[in-house]
């Protein structure tokens, strides 16, 4: 296994430095550009030195580690598929976004599109996307729209998950929340070939996942539509997952949702690791992460982006005590780091 600590190696070369920052600067354009369309003010314009700075540095540690250059210029052939989708969808999401704005309107109705037993707080269109994620244009332009808004950190973030996964392909994973599963070829590539089961409440991120797989950018996979709240698949008996997962995985879900959600969520996750087994929780920096003297800033952009992300649980996950719920059932909190503008946590479940 890496160690996490190897993120933080220095960069052993100039061309590795060279492509750090052309690897930031390049969301720099796009960033300038749909933040100038953005309704709400100058917020993006002033996080941005920190933002660029910050992104920067932490590309310059990932990309220490041999290899890691050639890794992510694999997996971003993935990302020329979107791109159609990408530059075809930005106009109408901002023209959408900026009626809503205007006319004062916080939510519009999301059309379920199965009988699937979806909560309240899914049917909302978060990222003021159309239809929310229940749309595939969202997943089919998710990775490029978060790699803009991350200036390029968005693989470079999960990577934090994959540290803590052996190598091999004995262990059964489950990965919750998957959306378009696209941490599954980065693990690979890194000698990571566990089974893994992948759910997300999404038909279309899983079809999109699914396209991916019959690409072979997602090899050795089972992706099924099931609630985080309830980890029990269709027509087996309730306690069919207990104890069953060696290492559950969790990529920026929790911010997406209400506090007992939360908590159904984390004691499902519990219950069907096995004793000892591991979950690797990666979702958004939280206040408490700030210095003292940047918070008042930094707040001024959570709101803005739990605002023009239709985030509406955003702001009330920033005071979440998250190793408080992990512990509450029965799990050990071994890891609690920043990676940049996300966070680390590492808990075994307690024999």
């Amino acid at each position: 296994m890496t160690d996490a600590a190897s993120a933080f190696a220095p960069v052993s070369t100039l061309r590795d430095r060279a492509y750090a920052l052309a690897h930031t600067a390049r969301s720099v354009p796009p960033y300038i550009g749909l933040a100038a369309l953005f309704p709400g003010g100058p917020v993006p314009f002033t996080a941005l030195p920190v933002t660029l700075k910050e992104a920067y540095a932490f590309h310059k540690k990932l990309l220490a580690r041999p290899g890691f250059r050639q890794l992510l210029t694999k997996l971003e052939r993935e990302d020329l598929l979107t791109l159609p989708a990408m530059l075809a969808a930005t106009p109408l999401d901002l023209l959408r976004i900026r009626r809503k704005f205007h006319s004062g309107t916080v939510r519009l109705s999301v059309a379920a599109p199965d009988d699937f037993p979806y909560p309240d707080y899914y049917l909302n269109d978060f990222h003021n996307q159309k239809n929310g994620n229940l749309s595939l244009q969202s997943a089919l332009t998710y990775e490029w729209q978060i790699s803009i808004l991350f200036m390029g950190c968005n693989r470079l973030m999960r990577q934090a998950v994959i540290d803590h996964i052996p190598t091999g392909r004995e262990l059964q994973i489950l990965d919750v929340a998957c959306g378009t599963a696209s941490w599954i070829p980065q693990a690979r590539l890194q000698g990571r070939h566990h089974p893994i089961t992948a759910i997300d409440l999404s038909p279309a991120y899983l079809r999109y996942a699914r396209m991916a797989q019959a690409l072979g950018f997602r090899d050795n996979a089972t992706f099924l539509q099931l609630n985080a709240e309830s980890l029990q698949p269709a027509g087996q008996p309730a306690d069919a997952w207990r104890e069953r997962f060696d290492i559950v995985t969790c990529i920026w879900l929790l911010h997406e949702l209400p506090r007992r959600a939360i908590e159904r969520a984390v004691a499902e996750m519990a219950r069907v690791l096995k004793p000892g087994g591991r979950l690797l929780l990666v979702d958004s920096m939280q206040r408490s992460d700030i210095p003292v003297d940047r918070r008042e800033r930094a707040e001024r952009v959570y709101r803005f982006f739990a605002r023009y992300f239709n985030e509406p649980y955003y702001l009330a996950y920033q005071n979440l005590d998250v190793p408080a719920l992990l512990q509450a059932q029965g799990l050990t909190v071994e890891i609690n780091e920043p990676w940049f503008r996300s966070k680390l946590w590492v808990a075994t479940k307690r024999a």
